[in-house]
């Protein structure tokens, strides 16, 4: 069964953003745009995790947090995502019942990254392995780190995501749009930054000997392992 996710948001955009790409990842998502709301689905329904903005009207997702916890008696995983990134924000969210804080704008591949962790520690998974391999290709989602067999690959940050995001998929085709929200959210890139950051992680792989980045013109891309 799908994870179900609530998404607290009044901003349209980025909860769109939001909404768009967990449903295409396969999670059940509902979006509320205010904190009255949020609290009121939550007293009804039963959601694995919320993506909760702290700015919400009709009721402050600080707020939200302490009845969730204190009233509803809800121990339902929270990740804030707020553009309050002062130090006394963040233990105000933690204070008052946040399980994880990510800071505005964000990479909606992180956001998943995350989901997937709370989502596992909140099943009581006693071990996930980070580490992803095709063929003779390694990636440590923890340390986000690659290896050609015994070869370190050097990737930049946005190389490093955009790899992780195929290797989710081996052998499927991932469509552009989709990895430009994971990697720009709703900072919308310039046309070509995406080709630049495939050109830059099929060459880094490939230097390292791993040939395996397949693009679908104007589509998408996937990664296989190809065969000697």
């Amino acid at each position: 069964m799908a994870a179900r996710i609530l998404i607290a948001e009044d901003d349209y955009t980025v909860a769109t953003n939001l909404f768009t790409y967990f449903e295409h990842q396969g999670f059940d998502v509902e979006v509320v745009y205010n904190g009255q709301a949020a609290l009121h689905r939550c007293s009804v329904e039963r959601f694995d995790i919320v993506l909760l903005d702290l700015g919400l009207p009709g009721l402050d997702g600080l707020v939200f947090l302490q009845r969730l916890r204190r009233e509803l008696r809800v121990a339902t995983p929270v990740l804030v995502l707020s553009a309050r990134s002062d130090l006394s924000d963040k233990l105000a969210g933690f204070e008052h019942g946040a399980d994880d804080y990510v800071i505005k704008p964000f990479a909606l591949a992180e956001v998943e990254a995350r989901v997937r962790a709370l989502l596992q520690r909140a099943r009581g998974d006693a071990f996930v392995d980070p580490v992803r391999r095709l063929g003779t290709l390694s990636f440590d989602s923890a340390e986000h780190t690659a290896r050609v067999g015994e070869v370190p690959v050097r990737l930049t940050p946005k190389a490093a995501q955009l790899l992780e995001l195929l290797l989710r998929r081996p052998g499927q085709l991932v469509r552009r749009q989709e990895i430009e929200q994971a990697l720009w959210g709703s900072d919308v890139p310039h046309p070509d930054a995406l080709r630049s950051q495939v050109h830059a992680l099929r060459k880094a792989l490939g230097d390292a000997g791993f040939d395996g980045i397949d693009t679908t013109h104007g589509v998408g891309y996937r990664i296989v392992a190809r065969t000697p």
